[in-house]
């Protein structure tokens, strides 16, 4: 069973992804989280976000086994810290520059600035996705390749991640489907992003490519610049 709030819902969820038995492996990963990462040199606790007790959210959908997908409007310290770490586990991934930090976690999950979504696992952080308004990036040299920029009617995916052992359970095009679904119910007409030829067509289908970028941010990466319309 699934709950959902304020969006409309994609036709492959309507199916039985979500009728998954609790997750064998999720013990492990609270096993095998790092420790909180220590922001403050002189061994002090330091609050990131001084305003908030508990993250203020607003739920977008809910599954039976406890796996929620969230509008982050607030964060608090203890998820900000989770995200950072949750960051890092992609030791994989070439782009060192997704991983965030005490500074970036706060310039980037700020909504309305930005649009913050959070998938929550028996209320653990396991993953996250990130939209940006695309002239919010008008200092970028490669944003004007898109046509649509100044048109208001873009969202940028800047981050993007699950932890991998929920990747197995179709979560990363559940993540991203919910995504653009509250986008398109918010007025949004396309989402654009770079991303590896590779991983187009499992996560973006229906894409169109607009420029490749080789060696991209000088990880050694080539990765398309791709725009997908959703309404």
């Amino acid at each position: 069973m699934i709950w959902y709030k304020s969006t409309s819902v994609p036709e492959f969820l309507k199916d039985s992804l979500f009728n998954q038995p609790k997750s064998c492996f999720y013990n492990e990963f609270l096993n095998e989280r790092s420790h909180v990462l220590n922001l403050d040199m002189d061994n002090r606790t330091e609050s990131l976000f001084q305003q908030e007790e508990r993250s203020r959210v607003d739920i977008l959908a809910r599954t039976s086994d406890d796996f929620q997908l969230e509008l982050v409007k607030q964060l608090d310290d203890k998820d900000a810290h989770a995200i950072m770490e949750l960051s890092g586990c992609s030791g994989e991934d070439p782009d060192k520059t997704a991983r965030f930090n005490a500074t970036s976690v706060r310039k980037y999950f700020h909504y309305p600035k930005t649009f913050p979504i959070l998938a929550r696992h028996q209320n653990i952080p396991v993953g996250y996705i990130v939209g940006i308004a695309l002239e919010s990036l008008n200092k970028e040299s490669w944003v004007k390749c898109d046509q649509h920029w100044g048109g208001g009617d873009t969202v940028y995916i800047h981050s993007f991640f699950i932890h991998p052992k929920y990747k197995r359970l179709n979560y990363p095009r559940i993540l991203i489907s919910l995504f653009i679904s509250w986008l398109a119910s918010n007025g949004f007409r396309y989402i654009s992003g770079h991303q590896p030829e590779n991983q187009l067509d499992l996560l973006f289908p229906a894409y169109e490519k607009i420029k490749l970028f080789p060696n991209w941010q000088n990880n050694g990466e080539d990765v398309w610049y791709f725009r997908k319309k959703i309404k």
